[in-house]
Order: structure tokens, then C-alpha cells, then sequence
């Protein structure tokens, strides 16, 4: 049975069958393995012939050999009313003098066999090409044409590419059997029909996914040739905050590939979407005033818990961290890594304020909370918001009641006063809300 490549397979295996021609007597075998054996003879098929003064005929005795190839010798042969065309093995190849043959896996003997063309044959027959693409026809160049051959000729096609926009022609299928590429085939004695092996154009996207902290485009697309081999695009295809991107995720197979993986192109688009892991981070916590940085490991979206800061500052109270986002977080308060842009690390500096740490007074120590009613004067409204944005923007001026302050504290009580209350108070005056306190996050958390 005659060893034929499949579609895809064909339109690589040109590169590779080259270099078979020309890497002679190597051979890789494993240290521990003992090396295979091939036998290789040939048949002229008559010992009616002449040779060549030229050709050295003990190139033609059987001999045995590791190489899994077979470099044709050249020889001029000559026989009474017949040329010699070439050799063949399985009636289907050609090969000429000095051409490479290359053994086919789980085959261990080679007979090459002589191609004589009958001159008393004088029948012809015609090879005409196909050129249709999924029912479309196409109209062929200049340089295919259709002829006419006698029997046993070793027939080369002409492999040019054609070119047609949305597919491109690389290598034939000779009465439906695809041959390898640049490969010859031996007339047979009836006419044939050769049809184009048409590999698709398609394309390649790849998609960063609906992800969010994305930096940039979040799609690219590129062209690709079906039956080639493409390398997917690397780690650096998009940039997200917190994030490395590990590896493509395809949409044709279901397959996870890694970052410039090389992969085969099938006939159909293809979408990659990002893999995406978290990072992982030494948080920075700088207190500053001669205090040590701490250090707490954690990745993106995950919490930490954020420290003590480890000092104390004369005539000054630790108030908090402050992120680069202007929020202050308490000692003991969670903090969500949202991680940084590609190339950055997380810091958050230390808030000192002068004077003693206030004593703070919450819902639980005054009788009779309202929660909202800032201004102490029984009802929640739009002024209880004003009064709470001027006390955090001036609480020398405007100054809160111990009752005030515990019903100011209305979002996530304990948690101070923040423009947050003053937030929830404006919810609550415009009915998006029907009662304080607003607990949000849940305590659970």
C-alpha cells in the first residue's frame, strides 16, 4: 500500500522531504536502540538492456543501509523499443536518477522498479486539471494546460501556487489520490484528471476575553493559510492589570495552548481567548518616620489583612493606609488586591494626623439611635448628607454631637464617618433605599 499524506500533511512535508535529499548517511537512533536495517534492490524488469559507458552498474546491486532514504544513482539505460523513464515502487511515484526516495514507516524492504515507455505504443492519454473551489469554478493561468502522454511517463505537474483570495492551491490529488508535494506520479494507460488541493484562508483571532483592568485593545486578528503550521501569538498580546496571561484557549478544539505554541491551521476561523492567572504580590505597607515597610503576600482579588504599622509618632495618631486610590483603611481592615499595571507593585503610605486618637463614640453607646439623622433634629434628610460632607471636609467648623455622630455613622456602622454615609443618607431621602443603617458589605464579610 502506497503511503499518501493527508491534506494538511502534504502541504508541510515539502520542507522536510528536502532536507532528506540532501542530510546524507544521517541517521538518529536512540543510544539504547540498535539501529534499523532497510533493504534496498532493484528490478529492470528484462535483462534485455544496455548501460551507459557512464554508469557505474554496482550502484544497482542490493545492499542494506540505516539510512530510512534511498538516493537514487543515476544511470542512462537503453532498451530496443522502449525508454527508460525513471523507477517507481508502487506503480503510482516516479522518481528519476539522482532523486531521494524516503522509506515509509514499518517498511523494511525497498524493490525499485524500472519504468519503460512502449515506442510501439503509440495510444496518448490526456491529463486535464480541475480547477473548481467548493463548486466555484476557477479559471486556470497560462501555465497550466492540459496534455497528452504515453503510458509509463513519469509525469511532473507544475505545483505553482494559485492564488485565489479566499483560498490558495498547494499540490494536486491525481484521480482523487492526493501526492506529495513536488512529487511525480507514472502515466497510467487511461486519462486523468487532476484536481487542486485548495487550502483555505482564515483567521486567527485572539480575544483578551470580557475581562476587566484591561489595558488597550482586547482583540486582534490575523490571517492564516489551512493546512500550514502558525505560531500563537506570546504573553505580551495583551496587558491587564494584576494579571499574566498563560495561554490561549481555543474554540475550535476545545484546547488549552501555551503562549507562541505552534499549532496546525484548520479550514475554519479560529478565536484564542486569553487564559488569564493572578499575579501574586508583596503588598508594601510604608509607614514612614523611620518605621520598617511590611510586607504581606497576596494575589489579585484576593484580601489581606492590613497591619499595624508598627511605630509610634510623637504628637501624631495613626488615622490609617492610604492606597493609590486615596481611600484610607484602618489596621485590621480587609484590603481587596486589585492588582497593579504590568511592571508596578502595590503600596499603601501611612496616614498620621496630629494630635491623640480621637475617642470615637458609635451606635451601640448612645440610647435611641436614628441612623442618618446627623443634625440631631429627628428626621432623615437631604440636610443630614450636607452636614456629614461638611463635617469630613471641616470638622473644626462643623462639628457633630456624640448623638450626631453615632447617627452619622448610618453605612456599615463602626466603620466611622465617611462620604459613604453621606451617600446612604441621599439613598434614603430619594427612596432608593427603605431603612438605615445600610449594610453593605454584609458583616459576614
Amino acid at each position: 500500500m502506497r503511503k499518501i499524506l493527508s491534506k494538511a500533511a502534504a502541504f508541510i512535508s515539502a520542507a522536510a522531504m528536502a532536507v532528506c535529499g540532501v542530510c546524507g548517511g544521517f541517521t538518529a537512533v536512540a543510544a539504547d536502540e540498535e539501529p534499523v536495517t532497510y533493504k534496498i534492490s532493484y528490478d529492470f524488469g528484462t535483462e534485455d538492456f544496455e548501460v551507459d559507458e557512464k554508469t557505474d552498474i554496482t550502484q544497482f546491486e542490493t545492499y542494506e543501509t540505516n539510512a530510512p532514504y534511498v538516493l537514487i544513482p543515476k544511470g542512462t539505460f537503453f532498451r530496443e523499443d522502449y525508454g527508460f523513464a525513471g523507477w517507481t515502487v508502487d506503480g503510482f511515484y516516479g522518481y528519476r536518477s539522482g532523486e531521494t526516495y524516503t522509506i515509509p514507516d514499518d517498511t523494511y524492504e525497498i524493490v525499485l522498479k524500472a519504468v519503460w515507455v512502449d515506442y510501439n505504443d503509440t495510444s496518448t492519454y490526456k491529463i486535464t486539471y480541475d480547477l473548481s473551489f467548493e463548486g466555484r469554478e476557477v479559471e486556470a493561468p497560462e501555465w497550466i494546460v492540459d496534455r497528452e502522454y504515453n503510458a509509463n511517463t513519469i509525469v511532473s505537474p507544475n505545483y505553482s501556487t494559485i492564488d485565489i483570495g479566499d483560498a490558495v492551491s498547494h499540490g494536486y490529488c491525481v484521480d482523487g489520490e492526493p501526492i506529495d508535494f513536488n512529487s511525480k506520479f507514472v502515466m497510467p494507460s487511461h486519462d486523468i484528471v487532476i484536481t487542486v488541493q485548495w487550502f483555505k484562508r482564515v483567521n486567527f483571532t485572539f480575544y483578551a476575553g470580557d475581562v476587566d483592568r484591561l489595558n488597550g485593545n482586547d482583540t486582534v486578528t490575523f490571517p492564516r493559510t489551512e493546512g500550514s503550521r502558525s505560531e500563537l501569538s506570546g504573553s505580551d498580546r495583551f496587558s491587564r492589570n494584576g494579571f499574566n496571561l498563560a495561554g490561549w484557549l481555543s474554540d475550535y478544539d476545545g484546547q488549552v495552548y501555551k503562549c507562541g505554541e505552534t499549532v496546525d491551521v484548520p479550514g475554519v476561523d479560529v478565536t484564542y481567548t486569553a487564559v488569564w492567572e493572578p499575579k501574586n504580590y508583596n503588598v508594601i505597607f510604608i509607614p514612614g518616620n523611620g518605621g520598617t515597610n511590611i510586607k504581606v503576600p497576596g494575589a489579585t482579588d484576593t484580601k489581606i489583612v492590613c497591619p499595624e504599622p508598627g511605630i509610634k509618632v510623637s504628637g501624631k495618631h495613626f488615622a490609617g493606609w492610604k492606597d493609590s486610590d486615596g481611600e484610607i483603611h484602618r489596621a485590621g481592615d480587609e484590603y481587596l488586591i486589585k492588582g497593579a499595571i504590568p511592571g508596578s507593585g502595590i503600596s499603601l503610605t501611612a496616614v498620621w494626623a496630629a494630635g491623640e486618637e480621637p475617642e470615637t463614640t458609635t451606635a451601640a453607646q448612645v440610647e435611641a439611635v436614628l441612623f442618618g439623622d446627623a443634625n440631631d433634629d429627628g428626621i432623615v434628610d437631604i440636610a443630614d448628607a450636607t452636614i456629614i460632607l461638611q463635617h469630613i471636609g471641616n470638622g473644626d467648623k462643623y462639628k457633630l454631637s456624640a448623638v450626631g455622630a453615632a447617627n452619622a455613622d448610618c453605612y456599615y456602622p463602626g466603620t466611622g464617618i465617611t462620604a459613604l454615609d453621606a451617600l446612604a443618607v441621599q439613598e434614603f431621602d430619594a427612596k432608593v433605599m427603605d431603612e438605615l443603617p445600610e449594610w453593605r458589605p454584609p458583616l459576614s464579610e
